[in-house]
């Protein structure tokens, strides 16, 4: 049986070899590797893309989260809402500021941030919420979005749409990751921060760039955190592919959705048109499900294993109970999602899960549902 990708990074470089080598060839060349013409010319071309005024590049989507709060002016002792359910940057990013993360429960359809809950729990110290568009499914906003400024974690959400437009154009700002496997990512780390506010976007190129515009001369505190050349330059050439690698995602989970139906699985709900990051799929039998798979060379990973306030990372902030992270960590699967995967691989998956359950009569259509 051949092997199956579980994401597309290795094909997707093939299919652009010549494109990418070429770019990286031209930087090269050009003998400019750090604030140069590529970073400046993505930086315009991705907030663009986003429906942003500004794009200022980093070193990483953590870094991008972190500056973002620094420019919203978040500081110690400020509280920032977070979901439960993320990678840790989201989370992490707020407590090496010396501000507070304050978990948040996710839905347990959209397995987003709680609108109703983030409510909840603000206090006078709130001073933003960090929605994340989990899986690239994007966050409910406008629910969301009352009095309180919003950070977009949108690290998974490139080209993601909603009734209020992309991901990365509804808050005060966004934070990006292109990181490899993200739908746009480099052959490293990088990430950007998308905002309409000129305040902001000033701001944060203080902050990237040792509180610098001009060299040798710092207004404020600030650090290194520069998207290099190299990695903007591969970029560029991935961006003008972005929306027909999103479109193969969205006809694979349309595939995966429909497949799905009738089976005691748990689908994210939609909130808008995601750009597919993952396909996630829950179950109580997730550990059978996987090895299931495993034994039929089908890859699939865990998104996320442990909820943020479990982790020991965070354990010295205020305990918050989150029943539905618990549920969602427990039992959700991501199974193979990437542009590249052909038709009789989504195939082999989705034969590879219909036969999980045959083999296991006492399970019915009657257990699916749109969330856990």
């Amino acid at each position: 049986m051949t092997f199956m990708d579980f994401n597309g990074v290795r094909l997707q470089y093939e299919s652009l070899r010549a494109e990418i080598d070429g770019a990286i060839l031209e930087v090269l060349r050009e003998g400019r590797y750090i604030l140069g013409p590529a970073m400046s010319a993505f930086e315009v071309e991705f907030a663009r893309y986003c429906g942003a005024a500004n794009g200022v590049a980093v070193a990483s989507g953590t870094d991008a989260l972190k500056i973002a709060l620094q420019a919203l002016d978040v500081g110690p002792r400020d509280e920032v809402l977070v979901p439960a359910v993320s990678a840790a940057a989201t989370a992490m990013a707020v407590a090496v500021i010396g501000a507070r993360p304050v978990f948040v429960d996710i839905s347990a359809e959209d397995f987003n941030i709680d609108p109703a809950l983030c409510l909840e729990r603000r206090t006078a110290r709130t001073k933003a919420v960090i929605p994340v568009h989990l899986y690239g499914m994007p966050a409910r906003l406008k629910e969301i979005a009352r009095g309180v400024p919003l950070l977009e974690d949108a690290a998974q959400a490139h080209g993601s749409d909603a009734s209020w437009g992309r991901c990365g154009s509804f808050g005060q700002a966004a934070a990006f990751s292109f990181y490899p496997t993200k739908n746009l990512g480099t052959y490293g780390d990088g990430g950007m921060i998308v905002t309409s506010d000129s305040a902001i976007a000033r701001k944060a190129r203080l902050l990237r760039n040792y509180g610098q515009h001009e060299s040798y001369s710092s207004e404020i505190l600030g650090e290194n955190s520069r998207l290099d050349e190299l990695h903007a330059a591969i970029l560029r050439v991935k961006l003008r592919r972005l929306d027909e690698w999103n479109g193969r995602r969205r006809t694979i989970a349309l595939r995966y959705r429909e497949a799905f139906r009738e089976l005691p699985l748990g689908l994210q709900a939609e909130t808008g048109s995601s750009n597919c990051h993952l396909f996630a799929v829950t179950s109580p039998q997730r550990d059978k499900l996987r090895a299931h798979l495993a034994g039929l060379d089908i890859p699939s990973l865990v998104h996320y294993p442990i909820p943020l306030h479990r982790q020991k990372a965070f354990a010295e902030f205020e305990p918050a109970r989150c029943p539905n992270a618990d549920a969602l960590c427990s039992r959700v699967l991501s199974l193979p999602m990437h542009a590249f995967l052909s038709d009789v691989e989504v195939d082999r998956v989705i034969d590879g899960v219909k036969t999980f359950f045959n083999r296991r009569p006492g399970l019915d259509a009657s257990h699916w549902q749109e969330g856990f």
